[in-house]
């Protein structure tokens, strides 16, 4: 399948693809992953294969032909990104993100694997382990609220709210069963995340106890939505009017209230159970003596309530606590 009025051929600019670098790397990850399907991978990668395009335009020899990419040209631009790390204004993890973009762009464009970096091979490896504690104080998600309200975007302020208090990430979010979730609720006292989950895995062991937070949240979602939908999404049509019209500009009522990114108010419930569980603050806010078997508890339960079923993956929402002489820790706790 390829968008229709375009031929590949190895002859023409671009593979055929199209006139402009940027708009033939559009369509061939269109080809690649479907011309209605992956909406936002295909813009993620779109938008970061702009950063490789203008270095290559700033070239003593400019390429403007995705034809004439080469894999000099990819480790020149590595090295680029490795200096950047170096010198601190760009992230390991940016880095990598911005070299596994041209990975999959010129996989889409040439139909093979002529032109590929492993992404850690020049930047390094990066780290999956959180350092910071997010920016998410009661202040400011009510300022974030407040904010998305005052440009009328409720649906944004809902997102928001959901996510702070059920741990939801911004798809399961904007897909969640609004009157399922209320349903459960009532039923239950507790709800099952089921709803445009990562990969798609769904777990019954998934669930969040409902407290005056989560139904404050549901009930405000509720509020936004019609009688004749189910979730957040539905009156828009596509996911992808979603993101332009909900989220994209929730994203600047976030960052206007001080919230790097949607995934800190998600990191934030999430150290929120963790301290619940074991009675003393996430790895990323103290130092020292902890208890391993609380700690270890925690651990799980963020695990299960993130919806990843590894252990290991709680480091990046909780941080991880410096191994230290186990017998000096004991001696520290007695």
């Amino acid at each position: 399948m390829i968008t229709k009025g375009f031929k590949r051929s190895p002859k023409k600019r671009n593979f055929g693809l199209g006139a402009k670098p940027g708009f033939a790397a559009k369509i061939a990850l269109a080809d690649m992953f479907g011309s209605h399907d992956h909406y936002s991978t295909r813009h993620t990668h779109g938008q970061r294969f702009k950063h490789f395009l203008v270095w290559l335009s700033e070239l003593d020899e400019p390429i403007k032909d995705l034809r004439l990419i080469t894999q000099a040209h990819l480790d020149a631009y590595a090295h680029y990104l490795a200096e950047r790390v170096e010198l601190g204004t760009t992230s390991v993890a940016y880095a990598q993100n911005l070299i596994s973009t041209v990975n999959t762009v010129m996989l889409a464009a040439r139909r093979d694997r002529h032109i590929f970096l492993p992404p850690s091979e020049f930047v390094g490896a990066r780290s999956y382990i959180r350092t910071d504690v997010p920016n998410t104080t009661a202040d400011n998600i009510r300022l974030a609220v407040r904010s998305a309200e005052q440009d009328n975007n409720l649906k944004g302020a809902a997102m928001i709210l959901l996510a702070r208090a059920f741990g939801m990430r911004l798809r399961e979010a904007a897909l969640a069963n609004l009157k399922r979730l209320q349903s459960e609720s009532v039923e239950f006292g507790r709800v099952w995340i089921l709803d445009g989950t990562k990969g798609g895995r769904r777990s019954r062991e998934r669930f969040v106890v409902v407290g005056t937070r989560q139904q404050e949240a549901l009930d405000y979602a509720l509020a936004t939505i019609p009688n004749q939908h189910d979730c957040l999404v539905d009156a828009y049509g596509s996911y992808r009017r979603f993101i332009n019209q909900v989220i994209n500009p929730m994203r600047t009522s976030l960052k206007g209230a001080g919230i790097r990114c949607f995934k800190d108010l998600r990191a934030e419930r999430m150290i929120e159970i963790y301290e619940e569980h074991c009675g003393h603050p996430a790895p990323l806010k103290q130092t020292g003596a902890f208890n391993r078997d609380a700690d270890l508890e925690g651990r799980r339960e963020v695990s299960r309530e993130a919806g990843h079923g590894r252990i290991g993956v709680a480091a990046s929402y909780i941080g991880k606590r410096a191994r230290r002489n186990q017998e000096a820790s004991r001696r520290e706790s007695e």
